[in-house]
């Protein structure tokens, strides 16, 4: 059983959930998102993310010099963390 209450929300918030989510599916991902945040499984720690994964993610998408894109695809291969 679903209980409906009223909220209030952003006008220009609710122009894009209806840009970007389908109808008839605007409830259950509001429904997530809420369950998501309450449950604090949005939160982020920059201590979850690997430093050579990050290296390497910035090494394709800025134009960096060569050597430092050899640098980190060697320092991976070393580790055994090249996928």
């Amino acid at each position: 059983m679903k209980k409906q209450h009223l909220f209030t929300l952003d006008v220009n918030l609710v122009k894009r959930l209806h840009n970007e989510v389908g109808r008839g599916f605007r409830s259950n991902y509001v429904e997530r998102a809420i369950i998501k945040a309450l449950n604090n499984d949005e939160s982020f720690d920059i201590e979850d993310v690997d430093v050579l994964d990050l290296l390497c993610e910035l090494s394709y998408r800025r134009e960096l010099p060569e050597w430092f894109r050899s640098q980190v695809t060697l320092a991976r291969k070393e580790l055994g963390g090249y996928k």
